[in-house]
């Protein structure tokens, strides 16, 4: 798996997270953890989350 396939898959799993909290309505520890745990792997590739935390 390339780097950028690495980056890409890396992305998609928080957008996806980010989708699940902005449905959820209750407090979920756990989502707010897998949240902050890839937002550290993406921050070791130098991503950008600003645009995406925008959108939602």
């Amino acid at each position: 798996m390339t780097l950028e396939e690495q980056k890409q898959i890396a992305i998609d799993y928080y957008v996806n997270l980010i989708r699940i909290k902005a449905a959820e309505t209750a407090e979920n520890k756990e989502l707010e953890r897998q949240i902050k745990i890839a937002k550290l792997k993406l921050s070791t590739f130098a991503i950008d989350l600003s645009e995406i935390e925008a959108m939602f």
